[in-house]
């Protein structure tokens, strides 16, 4: 059996000992978090309605051969912009000018026809003054005028349809655009049993840009137009249109067109919005969202970025007199500009936690860093 040693078991208790007379480990709570807090402003404020639309050309022309025949020319280069009355394409114009001079001879004749049946009248009306010829030998001739001139009649429409064929043959652009490719190369037969699709022009400046209003916004604009004494087609202007790359077209547009009636099956109104377009930097068939700014007078503000969401919805955190932090349900209106209109949740007098919302707790306390202010707006 083996014995502690004495020297070493005084130095074992000494040790203990002197471990049990320190400081002990005691939790300190950290610090609770600083925000930067604000009351809502309320102010007057122009807010947009976004609405997703497409582009279209104001006037845009389908060219077709309206005669048969060789395509001989081609006088303009792809994508050109034409003037009304350019001659775009030639059709061949040998059959077409012999049919109007078939037809100039026809008229001829029939004037021929006509001289000869109006002398023949008259001897025959000298005649029957003298008994020579019958009543009847003397409407016959008078007949015969009549009839000649119905020939001269047929004879001119017969010229006016060649010379009007003969017209056909030099295809025109009817308005001011951009000419499209060539869809029919030189040599090609067009023409035929139906007319041939030779190109499309659509107009440039200005281009109208359709878009579609819900309900709910279309009744909200028609009220502000009845406001402002004015129909809905001339009571907006100042319309922004945002380009798909994110970026807003400098000159502004206005409303200038709405159909009579909602479309049932979708619950929308089809509005047309037209924007200048100088510099060509508009194509139809593009996409664009147009803003609709109107003015809210008394909207309620606060910054976007105070504003949480979850699957309830959104809400804000709102600091009670006792620097605890509270959540608060709201209904979201509009953005003007980096704030956000609240419709309803929200009083003036109200604090928001305006920055650090991420590091707050319900029922959690709070230092606040800046002293609550009118500046909900300001960053």
């Amino acid at each position: 059996m083996r014995r502690f040693c004495p020297f070493f078991y005084g130095i074992l208790l000494a040790g203990l000992g002197l471990a049990g007379c320190g400081p002990r480990n005691t939790f300190e709570p950290p610090p609770p978090p600083e925000v930067d807090v604000a009351h809502p402003a309320r102010e007057d404020v122009t807010v947009y309605r976004v609405f997703p639309g497409r582009l279209e050309a104001v006037e845009s022309v389908t060219i077709q051969a309206r005669v048969h025949g060789t395509l001989e020319e081609i006088r303009f280069q792809d994508g050109d912009i034409v003037e009304p009355g350019q001659v775009l394409f030639v059709i061949e114009q040998e059959p077409y000018k012999t049919d109007v001079q078939r037809a100039e001879a026809q008229l001829a004749q029939a004037k021929a026809a006509m001289t000869l049946a109006e002398a023949a009248r008259s001897r025959k009306q000298k005649a029957f003054q003298n008994q020579a010829v019958s009543e009847l030998d003397l409407l016959s001739a008078e007949a015969d005028v009549e009839s000649a001139q119905a020939a001269i009649l047929a004879a001119e429409a017969a010229l006016t349809r060649a010379e009007l064929n003969l017209s056909y043959t030099m295809v025109k652009s009817p308005i001011l655009g951009q000419v499209d490719r060539h869809r029919v190369s030189v040599g090609n037969l067009v023409g035929g049993a139906a007319p041939s699709l030779l190109t499309t022009v659509v107009s440039v400046h200005p281009i109208d840009c359709y878009f579609s209003v819900d309900e709910r916004s279309g009744i909200l604009m028609r009220r502000l137009a009845d406001e402002r004494g004015a129909a809905l087609e001339n009571a907006f202007t100042n319309l922004v249109l945002e380009l798909a790359d994110g970026s807003e077209l400098e000159a502004r547009g206005v409303i200038d067109f709405k159909e009579n009636q909602i479309d049932p099956a979708t619950g929308t109104l089809m509005v047309r919005a037209r924007f200048p377009n100088e510099n060509g930097l508009l194509t139809p068939g593009m996409f664009g969202r147009v803003r609709v700014p109107y003015r809210q007078p008394g909207a309620l503000l606060i910054p976007e970025r105070a504003i949480a969401r979850d699957m309830t919805g959104p809400y804000v955190w709102l600091v009670t007199e006792n620097n605890v932090v509270a959540r608060r349900a709201v209904e979201l209106g509009p953005l003007a500009g980096e704030r956000r209109i609240i419709v309803s949740g929200l009083e003036p007098a109200d604090t928001v936690v305006v920055r650090g919302i991420q590091r707050v707790r319900p029922g959690s306390p709070v230092r606040i860093k800046t002293a609550p202010g009118q500046g909900a707006g300001a960053d």
